[in-house]
């Protein structure tokens, strides 16, 4: 397993802990030189699972939500987003690392063109 990626700009090494930094696999930079990179092999993969993922993440707060108002009422009133992000934070956060993990075994990492 891959412990660092150089930078296609700068060829200092990326680790898997500056890819799970990066906020999403769309808006990713160099941690060393700020150049914008763009990660075109796996994005498309990422997407699908995204795809697949964000209406189960979305169900299982919904799901969370509904067990919490039989026992405290006062939880229905509470936004959806926020009772998943207090109770199903650790899940989203597994899903997170495991984008990272993915780009950083697999993906390519390339410069981004300035338009």
């Amino acid at each position: 397993m891959k412990t660092s990626i150089p930078c296609p700009r700068c060829q200092k090494p990326t680790t898997i802990e500056h890819f799970e930094d990066f906020p999403t696999p769309f808006n990713m930079k160099c941690p060393h030189c700020r150049a914008k990179l763009k990660e075109t092999k796996m994005t498309p993969l990422l997407l699908l699972i995204a795809v697949i993922a964000v209406p189960l993440l979305i169900f299982l707060g919904i799901t969370v939500q509904s067990f919490l108002t039989g026992y405290f009422p006062l939880v229905e009133k509470v936004p959806t987003v926020i009772v998943f992000l207090a109770f199903c934070y650790p899940i989203y956060a597994l899903y997170e690392s495991f984008n990272a993990v993915v780009i950083f075994n697999k993906g390519n990492l390339q410069l981004k063109k300035r338009q």
